[in-house]
């Protein structure tokens, strides 16, 4: 008995897990774990992340670095030598004037720098970095988005071709059926061998369809692996899609785009306008600065101070940026007010083609049982040779034409409800 619940139990797991494998969730989850874009777009987020970083070491933390510097400025002709290094040159000598050289510079210091006062500054490049991160969260679930849609459309697609499989392979072996009865009719003189023959050519007919069939169903289904990055292997039937359409929103992507893209031209506009703000700096050095090469041992100090800049006049480019930035939003909103008329008029219009189609469904449905009885009394009469072979096989082209039409009418169904889905969004 343990042994039983344990295969029991075995069976369920691996028929779950067999399941998960191969309906479109799977899919959709592997394109997303896989998509290259989407991993390039997360190393960009974190990039992002680190620029906060930069931007606060750029701007807060004290800046270090050393400099070396060596100027040589000699005068010819001083007091009978032809070239002399000196700060004291005679009125006779040639050369630079000494309060621009003093006669040269040797200097080795270490230099210290700190921006103060700059919180309004540092927010600023903030808000801009923190919008342009936002613009690339966006961009990953506007991919997302598209990989939803991809992925679904060549499932829906893929599936279409199996449905047609399975019902080519149940016309053969039923046709395989019809066969031997028209084989025992022919031998006792009810049909003839033509009769036989007809078939026989309908079967071979029927399984090059279906190898057309298997092909296409082959070449979907690789580009359903493609798509979601997943490696090749052995073929496995695909679970019926089940779509539904999802509700009207309240509000939509569009929106968030337009109003992050409004942020950025704000945003920018703020950095741009760093540049006229009051800036103090604070600055040290020291180390090694001497004017002559005597006693440079004695030349070593320091030195510190603070360093005030206020912008008083830049030509109105300040005016002229906000001129340009009022010009952008204007673009924006154009572009906003368009896509809102197009998004509610292709909503309207994938409504009404859903409905069409769901109510050419209804129909094909009815028709299709009725058809199947009748190719039900077809084959009764075969049998009993009231019908001819010609007769029952066009019945059979009538009912396999009528249901491929409504695999076709299911396939461009649950088409609409992915794109539908895919623009109410």
């Amino acid at each position: 008995m343990r042994h039983l619940v344990f295969w029991i139990f075995l069976f369920t797991v691996t028929t779950s897990l067999y399941a998960q494998d191969n309906n479109l969730k799977y899919f959709i989850s592997k394109a997303k774990e896989n998509a290259p874009v989407l991993k390039e777009n997360n190393n960009l987020q974190k990039i992002g992340t680190l620029q906060n970083d930069i931007i606060h070491a750029k701007n807060n933390a004290f800046q270090v670095n050393a400099t070396s510097e060596v100027l040589v400025a000699p005068y010819f002709n001083n007091n009978g030598n032809f070239m002399d290094i000196t700060a004291t040159p005679s009125a006779n000598a040639i050369g630079y004037d000494v309060g621009i050289t003093n006669g040269g510079l040797y200097s080795a210091q270490v230099n210290v720098t700190k921006e103060l006062f700059n919180k309004a500054i540092v927010e600023n490049l903030l808000f801009q970095n923190k919008v342009s991160n936002t613009s690339l969260e966006l961009s990953s679930e506007e991919i997302y988005h598209f990989i939803d849609k991809s992925i679904t459309d060549t499932y829906i697609l893929a599936y279409q071709f199996q449905l047609q499989q399975d019902f080519t392979k149940n016309v053969i072996e039923d046709l395989e059926k019809r066969l031997q009865v028209v084989a025992l009719l022919v031998q006792r003189g009810i049909l003839m061998e033509s009769d036989y023959l007809l078939i026989q050519l309908d079967i071979e007919s029927r399984k090059l369809e279906l190898e057309t069939i298997g092909n296409n169903l082959n070449n979907s289904y690789t580009l359903l692996l493609n798509l979601s990055g997943i490696k090749a292997a052995d073929f496995y039937r695909l679970s019926k899609p089940n779509l539904m359409v999802e509700n009207v929103r309240n509000s939509f992507f569009y929106e968030k785009r337009f109003y992050n893209d409004s942020l950025q031209i704000y945003a920018n506009q703020l950095v741009f306008e760093n540049q006229y703000k009051p800036q103090v700096l604070a600055y040290g050095n020291s180390g090694m600065n001497a004017v002559e090469l005597q006693n440079m041992e004695r030349r070593f100090g320091l030195s510190a101070g603070l360093r005030l800049t206020i912008p008083i006049y830049d030509g109105k480019q300040r005016r002229f940026n906000e001129l340009q930035n009022k010009l952008k939003y204007e673009n924006l909103d154009f572009y906003r007010q368009n896509n809102e008329i197009q998004l509610q008029n292709n909503l309207k219009s994938l409504q009404q083609q859903m409905s069409v189609l769901e109510g050419n469904l209804q129909q094909m449905g009815n028709q299709l049982v009725k058809q199947e009885n009748i190719l039900e009394i077809y084959k009764g009469k075969l049998v009993q040779g009231q019908v001819s072979v010609i007769d029952y096989l066009n019945v059979l082209q009538n009912y396999k034409l009528m249901e491929y039409t409504r695999f076709q009418a299911q396939t461009n169904l649950w088409l609409l409800y992915n794109q539908y889905n895919f623009t109410n969004w």
